[in-house]
């Protein structure tokens, strides 16, 4: 960690062994229930402007807290399987989380994402189906259309009722 922490000052450095019981406080999450919206972004490649302008919307000025989190994909998650696990030839999953605090409305994070994932649209294969959360029914981009077909017969066995719906 030496070379990353001789970059410059960081804002925390919580980096220490710990025991797996406290591993749930490894992101700082609150220790309470509280609501959020989060998505995420499978991209084919991400270029600088686009990062830029990501980081500017979320920044300091924007009209709410935002995390946001770049990962670069590929190695063995990458090689296809017989599953329903999409857009595995993504080469970056962009995450964003907006918690709904001090105030801050759904149509105000809803406004934000949009934005956000409007500038990353033209990069975008998918969403993530691990992290699209706080949003009901809306499920589009989730799937490649051969394996949502799949799921959709699955589902008529499997859940005739529609039991596992999304609550919106």
């Amino acid at each position: 960690m030496a070379p990353l922490r001789e970059i410059g000052p960081a804002l925390a450095d919580s980096l220490r062994e710990m025991p797996y019981t406290e591993s749930h406080t490894i992101h700082s999450d609150p220790d309470f229930p509280h609501a959020y919206y989060g998505d995420g972004a499978m991209l084919h490649d991400l270029d600088p402007a686009s990062a830029r302008e990501v980081l500017r919307l979320t920044g300091p000025d924007a009209p709410a807290m935002s995390v946001v989190q770049i990962n670069h994909l590929g190695g063995a998650p990458a090689r296809a399987r017989a599953n329903a696990v999409p857009f595995r030839e993504a080469r970056y999953l962009v995450r964003m989380l907006n918690p709904l605090q001090d105030g801050t409305g759904t149509g105000v994070v809803e406004a934000l994402q949009a934005r956000v994932f409007g500038v990353l649209e033209p990069l975008t294969l998918g969403r993530s189906v691990n992290f699209a959360f706080g949003r009901g029914s809306r499920t589009q981009w989730l799937h490649e259309p051969e394996t949502q077909k799949r799921l959709a017969v699955l589902r008529s066995v499997h859940d005739p009722a529609n039991l596992f719906r999304a609550q919106g």
